[in-house]
Parts: C-alpha cells; structure tokens; sequence
C-alpha cells in the first residue's frame, strides 16, 4: 500500500464521537427481519416510492449477512464488475472481527433509481450498536444496484464505473488512465509511466504488468471513485495510494506513481504468506521513493530523523511507521535502505529472502542477510547518510 498515513491527533475521537451522535440522531436504523442490515428509521417517511424495494433489501441483507462467503454470494454481483474487480472480500467481511462477529450494523440509508426500475445508487452506512456511543463510526458506502426484470432480482457493482462513467479514457501501452477530464491529463508523464513500466517489468524478468491506473486529485476523490462517502483513511494524508488487483488507485493528481507500480511486481517474489510491512514496503521505496518524495531524499529525511533522535530503539524503525520531522514514513524510509542493502549483496534472490522473514525473525535476520555482523540501527544510519550523498 502506498498511501501516506498520518498520525492520529486526539481530537480526533472526540471528532468520531460527534459525528456517531449526529448520526444516531437522525439516522437510529430499526429492524424489519432483516439478518444483518437494518433500515434508516427516515426512510419510512420517503415520499418517493422505490420500484422493488423490497427485493433490493433482501439482496442487501444476504449479501452483508453472509458476505465472506463467495460460493453463496457471488449470484449476487453484476458479471461485469467480477471480472474487473474480483469478489468483493472486503465488502463482504467489512464489520465482521476475528472471531466472526458483527460490531459494525450496515444500515440502509436510502437508495435512488438513476435509470427508472433498472439502476439504482444506493447508500450504506456501517455504524456500531445502537446502545453503545464509544465505538467509531465505520465506512459510508455507495454501491450501484442493478434490477433484472427477467428473473426479479438485483445485481450489485461497486460504485466506481458508474462514478467514472464521464471520465477521459487513454490507454498508453500496458496502462489504461483515467482522468477525471482530458485537459488535466498528462500525456507526457503517462508515457513516462508505461516506459517505467517496462522498465521494472525487464528488472523483474518478467511481462510488463495490465494496469488500470485511475489519477485522482486528492485522498477524498480517490476514496469518492471507489465507492466512498466516508472513510477515516480520506482524511490522514494529502496524497498517496493503493494497489487492488490490477487496479492502481494515486490521489497524486499526476500520471506516475513508481512505488504503487512496483507494487505490481513484488509479489512475484512472495511466497504463500503475506510478507512483513518493512520488506515489501521498502522495496517499492527503492523504487519509487515515499511520494512525494524519491528514495534519495527519503533516505535523506530518515538520516536527519535518527542524528536528531539517536534513542530510537531498532525495533521502532522496522515496525513502527510514524514521520519523520518532514513528513517522511519512517518505517517506508528504513525498508527502502535495507532493500539497497540487500540487493546490492544477494540481488533479486536476497529481495525473496527478505520478503519471506516472518516479522518476529527480521531483527536478528537481517545483519546476515546484509552480510555484516555490525550493530542494525548504526548499519540503517550509515547506510542513509550514503544513499543521501549519492
């Protein structure tokens, strides 16, 4: 993930208990045999009667209900949207804890049909129990539901075709842009893009990588196109991104992001499990630096960071990602100096090593992996000042 997190100040609870008490004010949601969803109380009062609305709240309820299960639920999501995004996991089981149990009530605000008794926008909110005002309020989701005459039933897709559907479209070699309109792209730097693309394609000794690349003004527009009213992630950086299956998402407002592009290619060097944060972060940070800024200066940021901080524990830099003073991920910034580390001594196979340490080994594994037997943070602190004079 490329996406730039902030801090989080402590107004910020005190924000998220004000915004929950509005919410549950006007919007108290009260059962109708649903399993899981429940409906706004304010939508009995609509005086715009829905086609099928009963229908659209039962397919709502299965879907939130029993979600995780792809196999059950798959019947329920437009062909379309599969094939472009894949099953929606992480809609399924948003709510849902370790254990299986909801702490989070997806609840019907209300939905409009776009195109009369065929395509509807519809609204959901995930809010905690009603009896308990401490916990935080979870997503504001749009989805687009679409209604099946033939079989009378509803087909759900994510938000984010129907939010792009006026959107300037340019497919530049492996890369399809979308810009929210065509005398903001950049064609100059798209084509840089794709090169790059090719470019770390041969480094990894493999095909250049189909990517859809949506290039989004800022962190809110880029969490609106995908679907979101709120999401607590819109609001703790001005930039950054992510990487969805082949689906690139920058709130840069430029047409190249190295580092979410390097993203695409990493996994080719992961094995089953989920690699620790520090390795497949730093990697991408070789490449493409901590937006907005490139490795070097990185580099440079974390070595003024550790000669103003010499106390900071080794073990705060591998898994603790706070900033330095000028707005650096630390931990981004310390993965990126070990990734050069350890390309320059094993190379592509090193990387492999590197992104199999399980995160409870990596301290005392990495020394041997870099092949020096010196103390780790002076080998991350030397190893910055160099990179910075490079």
């Amino acid at each position: 993930m490329g996406l730039n997190i902030l801090y989080i100040a402590p107004q910020y609870n005190q924000f998220m208990n004000r915004l929950f008490l509005t919410i549950f004010f006007v919007t108290i949601a009260h059962g109708v045999g649903a399993q899981r969803l429940t409906v706004n109380l304010a939508d009995q009062y609509n005086i715009n009667p829905l086609y099928k609305k009963d229908v659209l709240i039962r397919t709502l309820d299965s879907f939130f209900t029993y979600g995780w299960d792809e196999q059950r639920c798959r019947k329920y999501w437009e062909d379309g949207d599969l094939k472009l995004f894949g099953y929606p996991f992480d809609l399924g089981t948003y709510g849902y804890n370790g254990k299986g149990v909801s702490f989070l009530t997806p609840v019907f605000l209300g939905a409009i049909d776009v195109v009369p008794q065929q395509q509807y926008l519809v609204k959901i909110a995930f809010l905690p129990a009603a009896d308990s005002l401490k916990g935080n309020v979870g997503w504001v989701l749009n989805l687009i539901a679409n209604y099946h005459k033939s079989n009378d039933a509803f087909t759900l897709e994510r938000y984010t075709r129907y939010f792009t559907r006026d959107w300037y479209k340019k497919e530049i070699g492996n890369i399809l842009f979308y810009k929210e309109s065509r005398d903001a792209f950049d064609l100059q730097q798209a084509t840089a893009c794709n090169r790059y693309n090719d470019s770390i394609a041969a480094f990894f000794n493999v095909p250049p990588k189909k990517i859809i690349y949506y290039s989004c003004k800022n962190p809110v527009q880029m969490f609106n196109l995908m679907g979101y009213d709120f999401r607590y992630e819109m609001f703790l950086s001005r930039t950054g991104g992510m990487r969805i299956g082949n689906q690139l998402y920058s709130a840069r407002n430029v047409e190249s992001y190295p580092h979410e592009i390097a993203h695409f290619y990493i996994p080719e060097l992961e094995g089953e499990k989920a690699p620790c944060t520090i390795a497949s972060e730093g990697i991408a940070t070789y490449f493409g630096g901590s937006d907005p800024k490139t490795f070097k200066e990185t580099a440079a940021s974390l070595y003024r960071y550790l000669l103003k901080y010499p106390n900071v524990p080794v073990d705060e830099l591998l898994f603790k990602d706070l900033r330095t003073d000028d707005d650096v991920s630390r931990l981004y910034a310390t993965g990126g100096v070990l990734a050069k580390l350890i390309y320059a001594r094993q190379g592509l196979e090193g990387w492999r090593k590197f992104l199999a340490l399980p995160c409870g080994n990596m301290k005392e594994a990495l020394p041997s992996l870099i092949g020096t037997g010196k103390d780790l943070k002076q080998i991350i602190l030397e190893a910055a000042k160099k990179i910075s004079e490079e």
